[in-house]
C-alpha cells in the first residue's frame, strides 16, 4: 500500500503540472470519490454477504441481504468500505497535501526539493528518506490501535501520507528516480532479506497476534524492520521497473486503468473463490494453492472484461476514437 500511495503521488505532480487548482480538485472526485462510492454500492456488499453465508449468518440471497449491509458497521455490524479504504484515504490526502504541492512549484519550493535530491545522491542516501517511516510507526502504532478508519488511523496516515508526499517528491526531482536506479540491488537486498524475516515470524506464530508490548525493546525492533522493509521495497520496484519496464506493453496492456481496475476487483474474487474453496475437505496447502491460483486467473479475466465494457462505453458515450484509451484515476 505504501507503493500505491507513492506511485499516487507521482501521478499528481504530473496532475498538477496541466491543471488549475479546481480542475484538480474536480478530477480528484471524480476519478476517486465517485468510485469509491460505486465500489461501497456494488463490490463490498457481495462480500460481506458471502462471509455472513459462510459464518451461518445469513441464509437468504444476496438481494435479500442488501438491505441489511446498510444496518451497522463491520464487523459488528455489515457497512464497511473493506479493501476501498485506500480510495477514502488517497482522496483526504490529495486534498490535505494540496496546498504543499503547490507550495512546491515555487522557486522556494523547488530549491527545498533540489536539497533533498542532493542528499539521496549520496552513499545510502535513499535510507534516510526511511527515517520517518520508523519513526512514525515506533511513536504512533501504539498510541492509535484502529486500523483502516479514517478519523483515526493515524499510524497509517502517517506512513501512507509520507509515501504519497514522497511521490510527488520524486516526479518532481528526476536525479531521486535516478538515485533509486542506482541503489536498487542494496535495496533489494534489504527488502528480500525484511520480508524473509517477517515470513518467519508469521510461519512460528509470532505475527500479527503476538506483537511485542508498546514500545519494548522487541516492539522497537519490529517496526524498525517494518518500515525498512516497506521503503527497500518501493526503491526496489521503482529502481527495477526504471531500469528494464522501458520496452512498450502489449495493447491489451496499455490502458492506464489497468492497475486501478486490478486492485477495485482483486479482493471480491478472493472472497467468491475462497467461499468456495474454504469448505473443501482438503490440505491447508491445497486450499491455499486452489485460491491463489483461481483467484489471480479470476481477477484478470474480470480486470480485462471490465476494461473492454467500459471502453467501449466510454467511445459509444463520447463518440472517440477506437483506440482511444481513457485515463485512470491517482
Amino acid at each position: 500500500m505504501p507503493l500505491f500511495m507513492l506511485l499516487a503521488g507521482v501521478s499528481a505532480w504530473y496532475s498538477l503540472r496541466q491543471r488549475t487548482t479546481r480542475a484538480y480538485l474536480r478530477e480528484r472526485v471524480v476519478r476517486i470519490l465517485v468510485p469509491l462510492v460505486i465500489g461501497v454500492l456494488v463490490l463490498v456488499p457481495p462480500q460481506v454477504y458471502l462471509e455472513r453465508r459462510l459464518r451461518g449468518e445469513f441464509s437468504g440471497s444476496l438481494l435479500a441481504f442488501y438491505p441489511h449491509f446498510f444496518q451497522g458497521i463491520y464487523p459488528q455490524g455489515n457497512f464497511s468500505w473493506h479493501h476501498l479504504w485506500f480510495l477514502g484515504h488517497l482522496f483526504a490526502y490529495a486534498v490535505v497535501a494540496l496546498p504543499l504541492f503547490r507550495w512546491w512549484n515555487t522557486p522556494r519550493g523547488r530549491r527545498q526539493l533540489a536539497w533533498v535530491a542532493r542528499l539521496t545522491r549520496r552513499r545510502a542516501g535513499l535510507a534516510l528518506l526511511a527515517l520517518p517511516l520508523v519513526l512514525e510507526r515506533h511513536l504512533l502504532w501504539g498510541l492509535f490501535p484502529e486500523r483502516h478508519m479514517l478519523t483515526s488511523d493515524w499510524s497509517n496516515h502517517a506512513l501512507l501520507f509520507v509515501a504519497y508526499l514522497y511521490g510527488f517528491v520524486l516526479a518532481g526531482e528526476p536525479p531521486i528516480e535516478q538515485a533509486m536506479e542506482t541503489q536498487r540491488r542494496p535495496a533489494a537486498t534489504a527488502a528480500i532479506t525484511g520480508i524473509a524475516c517477517i515470513g518467519a515470524l508469521m510461519w512460528h506464530g509470532e505475527l500479527p497476534d503476538h506483537l511485542p508490548p508498546p514500545y519494548s525493546a522487541g516492539y522497537l525492533a519490529f517496526w524498525t524492520l517494518y518500515a525498512i522493509v516497506a521503503w527497500s521495497w518501493m526503491v526496489t520496484v521503482l529502481g527495477w521497473g526504471r531500469r528494464h519496464l522501458v520496452r512498450p506493453m502489449p495493447a491489451p496492456l496499455r490502458s492506464s486503468w489497468l492497475g486501478y481496475l486490478l486492485y477495485l476487483l482483486h479482493q471480491p474474487v478472493i472472497v467468491a473463490v475462497a467461499y468456495v474453496v474454504v469448505p473443501w475437505h482438503a490440505a491447508l496447502a491445497t486450499k491455499f494453492a486452489s485460491v491463489f491460483v483461481a483467484s489471480l486467473a479470476g481477477t484478470v479475466l474480470a480486470t480485462l472484461a471490465v476494461q473492454r465494457v467500459l471502453l467501449f462505453a466510454t467511445e459509444a458515450l463520447s463518440g472517440c476514437p477506437r483506440g482511444r484509451r481513457f485515463r485512470a484515476p491517482s
